[in-house]
């Protein structure tokens, strides 16, 4: 949900890089998760992928050795900060060692879309 509400905000602007939710809602993928869908082909293709939650993010990696894909680095979560500040923080999850923060939604790190959880 919070995927959609960020994208009905977003254009995609190569110049700050503020379109990781909007990529994720438009991308499509084939069956074996990662070739990239050319066209229409029916019942093969899957578009349904989100930005996990903050929960969902430490819950990706305290099983990261099972998920797999992850580097020791900075994930973005969807999950806005509350507060007099919510419209320029957001929550962040380290890799490298669970931590999980807020940050700047003008700094540049890692998204990991996910389809179902």
């Amino acid at each position: 949900m919070n995927t959609a509400i960020i994208v009905s905000t977003q254009v995609i602007d190569n110049q700050t890089r503020t379109f990781a939710a909007k990529v994720v809602a438009d991308y499509s993928v084939q069956a074996d998760g990662f070739t990239p869908c050319t066209g229409v082909i029916v019942g093969t293709c899957y578009g349904d992928w989100y930005l996990p939650s903050k929960y969902e993010l430490n819950l990706l990696f305290q099983q990261k050795a099972v998920v797999g894909g992850f580097a020791n680095d900075y994930y973005w979560s969807p999950t806005e900060i509350n507060g007099s500040n919510a419209p320029s923080l957001a929550w962040e999850q380290d890799f490298a060692n669970g931590d999980q923060g807020r940050g700047m939604k003008s700094n540049s790190i890692r998204v990991r879309a996910v389809r179902a959880f």
